[in-house]
């Protein structure tokens, strides 16, 4: 039997009747499925107390988010844990089948209006605005530099990563001038819900940020468009309101282009096999720009 010693000075623990441990995802945080004494579900999950105030900011996002109709979770509480040990969220539970398992079995005009749905609230998440100013243009450009680098003392050597950098090179200055906003930070189909209602649940705010809002269109890239490339039409069309500009594909190829590189050290860095995978998915988003020629992708283009 699983000893949950650390989650006993959570309030309302003498209460829960089923307590189930979510071995899913890259996070540390230890998730639980929590049901209680009357029939409620629950989500929790627990992270060190070093992240305290990075949580408590999360939670009063994710509370702000109804204000906007943005459907997601309801945030229950918030404190420590495991005498001091653990900071926990508690959540109410969504049933439901993540989209990422469910949209292949959809036609592909439902997947293509599911992807309508997810660019509209994804708009919608980009209205929060930073409380603080943001030179997104220096900041990024750090960034980049930076993972750059340790791209090259790992001593990775990508085939591609000299018409990469070119195009890079060529395009940085696009970043110059451009807005901050509240940012998902893993938005993509394995961070939705489809409940029995048929409308799409956002999840999993773990990884939210402050950064220009093109940035969140990069785990539909890498991640929605091998689910489903009518989910990921439908997403820019709805974000877009069916009208993409020129400006939306240049700071996509461009956000695109600049995490190439992070995502191979990512994957260096975990494994020789997750390294691998980088590489062919890297592989597959240069031949989606056709080396980086197009700003749009070969799934988009009408």
């Amino acid at each position: 039997m699983l000893d949950f010693n650390e989650l006993k000075d959570i309030p309302g623990y003498d209460a829960w009747q089923c307590i189930k441990q979510i071995n899913q995802g890259f996070s540390s945080d230890k998730k639980f499925f929590i049901k209680d004494a009357n029939g409620r579900k629950f989500f929790l999950r627990l992270s060190d107390v070093s992240l305290y105030n990075r949580k408590k900011q999360e939670h009063e996002i994710i509370c702000s988010m109804s204000q906007l109709g943005i459907p997601t979770v309801q945030e229950v509480d918030l404190g420590l844990c495991n005498y001091g040990k653990n900071v926990y969220m508690l959540q109410t539970w969504i049933d439901g089948h993540l989209l990422e398992t469910v949209l292949p079995t959809l036609t592909e005009t439902r997947q293509y209006e599911l992807g309508l749905e997810a660019g509209r609230i994804l708009k919608k998440i980009h209205s929060i605005q930073s409380a603080t100013t943001c030179d997104w243009y220096s900041t990024r450009l750090k960034q980049y530099l930076s993972s750059y680098e340790e791209y090259k003392k790992h001593h990775i050597s990508y085939e591609h990563e000299q018409q990469i950098d070119k195009f890079i090179n060529e395009n940085i200055d696009l970043l110059k001038g451009k807005r901050v906003s509240l940012v998902h930070g893993d938005y993509h189909v394995g961070n939705m819900i489809l409940p029995p209602t048929e409308a799409i649940y956002i999840i999993d705010f773990d990884r939210f940020d402050w950064k220009n809002p093109i940035e969140d269109f990069y785990k539909l890239a890498v991640f929605s468009r091998y689910i489903s490339t009518s989910f990921c039409i439908g997403q820019v069309d709805g974000y877009t309101d069916f009208s993409p500009s020129r400006e939306f594909w240049k700071m996509y190829a461009l956000s695109v282009a600049m995490t190439s590189f992070l995502s191979l050290l990512w994957g260096k860095r975990i494994s020789e096999d997750m390294y691998r995978h980088r590489k062919r998915l890297c592989d597959i988003l240069v031949q989606d720009h056709d080396y980086f020629k197009s700003n749009i992708p070969k799934w988009y283009r009408k």
